[in-house]
């Protein structure tokens, strides 16, 4: 079993240049554990004493927003790491992860992972190009959020044609910012359907407004003397032509 274990070490991207002398002790303290899809992994604000190797499947990263509404920030995938930065930092979780996917991951507790890090100085640095990476998609994400943001605000919503349903596959940054963007399409989506009803409202109330328009100009006129005689000539005019 822990050969297993090994040989998923050795495909984790932050412990693939490790020695397999040191994979070897990790795999006897490493534990495996098993996810049903919609699982939840992490909760955010709890206490963080371990961090966990994706080794199958694929899990999201969520937060929730002022409505208590899911929104989700990340994805990950196999031979990624997540939870490390409550070890590095001390803190509680800064997120919540959930399993999108029948999903296996390898856990490693706080003591292990400190134990490495004395012992290889590359690891460290693993762990900066992995969070360099999830930078620069973060980037990526608000650019684009702010892009949609503006083009709502000018009454453009040709993006939202461009919504992508969340996949296990991850693509380009931009692609994967758009599949992540989900909340905020359904956010613009009910803009747009509060904008389009309102719109209705108003052309009902311009017609309704016209029509009693119309309606007061036409008492009006015919209130009048004037029109009133009119209408008496024109009834003299007709039974004249009638005894004619």
């Amino acid at each position: 079993m822990k050969s297993d274990v090994l040989n998923q070490l050795q495909k984790t991207a932050i412990f693939k240049n490790v020695s397999d002398d040191i994979l070897a002790e990790v795999a006897i303290k490493a534990s495996t554990r098993k996810l049903a899809k919609d699982e939840v992994l992490i909760r955010k604000g709890e206490k963080g004493d371990s961090l966990f190797l994706i080794h199958d499947g694929w899990v999201k990263i969520v937060t929730v927003d002022s409505k208590g509404d899911e929104l989700i920030i990340n994805k990950c995938g196999p031979g990624e790491t997540i939870g490390e930065m409550a070890l590095l930092d001390g803190e509680t979780r800064s997120a919540t992860v959930i399993a999108l996917t029948e999903s296996e991951v390898l856990e490693l507790k706080q003591d292990v992972f400190e134990e490495i890090l004395k012992q290889r100085s590359d690891v460290p640095l693993a762990i900066i190009r992995s969070y360099s990476e999830r930078l620069r998609f973060s980037t990526t994400y608000i650019e684009k959020a702010i892009d949609w943001s503006q083009k709502t605000a000018e009454g453009d919503y040709s993006f939202v044609e461009q919504i992508q349903p969340l996949v296990e596959g991850a693509g380009s940054n931009d692609d994967k910012a758009a599949q992540l963007l989900s909340a905020f399409f359904a956010m613009v989506r009910r803009v747009k359907e509060r904008e389009d009803g309102l719109k209705q409202q108003l052309e009902k109330l311009t017609f309704e407004i016209d029509q009693a328009r119309r309606k007061q100009e036409f008492d009006e006129i015919t209130s009048t003397e004037f029109y009133a005689n009119l209408k008496e000539q024109a009834r003299a005019l007709r039974q004249k032509r009638a005894q004619g």
